[in-house]
C-alpha cells in the first residue's frame, strides 16, 4: 500500500511541526540555563514547560531528554529532572575549557570586527552595568551573556561557538552564587573594558588574556561558593 501524494505532505508537514516545536522548547530550556534562570539542583516540572509553552508533553519530553544526554540536565533514579550539581573540581574544569575556547573565539575575532560591532558591544554592556548598579541580575546575567556570544560570534567559527555555547549551558546555572549576598558594589572598571580596548588595537593576545581575567575573576565567587559547600559535606 502506498501514500497518496498529499497523504505523503500532510505527514512530512506533520513531523517538520513536531520536529519545530521540540526545538523551541529545547532551545527555551537552554537559555534558561545560560542565563542562570534555572537553579543547581532545581527540579524542572513538565506541566509547568507545559503551561508556559502552550505545547504538548511529547516536544517538552523529548527536549529533557536531550539536555540530559547533554549533560546539562539530569535524570534521576525516579525518572525526575534536575538540574546537575557540580563538584567544584568539575566547575574548574568547565571553566577552564571556557577559557580556552573563548580565548581562541576572542583572537579570532580580531581578524573581523568592526566600528560598529564595537560601538553595538559596547552599549550592550553599558545597559548591562546599568542593570548591574540596579540590582537587577536576572538583566545583568542576561546582557552579559549577550556580550559574550556577540564578540564570539565574530570569530566566523560556528562550531567553536556551538562548543562554547553548550558550557554557558552547563555553567550557566551557577551564574546566580556570583551575586549571592553581594553588597552591591560595581568596580569602576571591568575586563570587557579591556577586551573591547584590545579587539579595538588588533591585540588578539591582549584580547585571549582579557577573556580569561573576565572568566577566571568573575567566577571566583562561584568556585569560593562550591569549595564551602563542598567543606560541609
Amino acid at each position: 500500500m502506498t501514500l497518496a501524494g498529499s497523504d505523503i505532505l500532510s505527514e512530512a508537514s506533520e513531523r517538520i511541526s513536531h520536529s519545530s516545536l521540540s526545538s523551541k522548547v529545547y532551545e527555551f530550556m537552554r537559555s534558561a540555563l545560560a542565563n542562570g534562570e534555572l537553579l543547581p539542583g532545581q527540579k524542572l516540572s513538565a506541566r509547568t514547560l507545559i503551561d508556559r509553552l502552550g505545547v504538548s508533553q511529547t516536544p517538552v519530553r523529548e527536549a529533557m531528554l536531550q539536555l540530559v544526554a547533554e549533560r546539562a540536565l539530569a535524570m534521576n533514579r525516579n525518572k525526575s529532572v534536575t538540574v546537575p550539581i557540580l563538584t567544584p573540581e568539575t566547575y574548574i574544569e568547565l571553566r577552564d575549557i571556557r577559557v580556552a575556547l573563548e580565548g581562541l573565539a576572542c583572537r579570532c575575532a580580531v581578524d573581523h570586527v568592526t566600528e560598529p560591532d564595537l560601538k553595538a558591544i559596547e552599549k550592550l554592556h553599558r545597559q548591562m552595568m546599568v542593570a548591574k548598579r540596579g540590582g537587577d541580575y536576572r538583566t545583568t546575567l542576561r546582557l552579559n551573556r549577550e556580550v559574550h556570544l556577540r564578540i564570539y560570534a565574530l570569530s566566523q567559527r560556528s562550531e567553536l561557538l556551538a562548543l562554547i555555547e553548550s558550557l554557558w549551558v552547563r555553567t550557566g546555572p551557577y551564574l546566580n552564587l556570583i551575586y549571592k549576598g553581594t553588597d552591591q558594589k560595581v568596580p569602576v572598571s571591568h575586563e570587557h573594558e579591556r577586551l573591547f580596548a584590545a579587539l579595538r588595537a588588533r591585540d588578539p593576545d591582549e584580547a585571549a588574556a582579557a577573556i580569561a581575567r573576565d572568566i577566571v575573576k568573575g567566577g571566583a565567587p562561584i568556585v569560593e561558593a562550591l569549595q564551602a559547600q563542598a567543606r560541609k559535606g
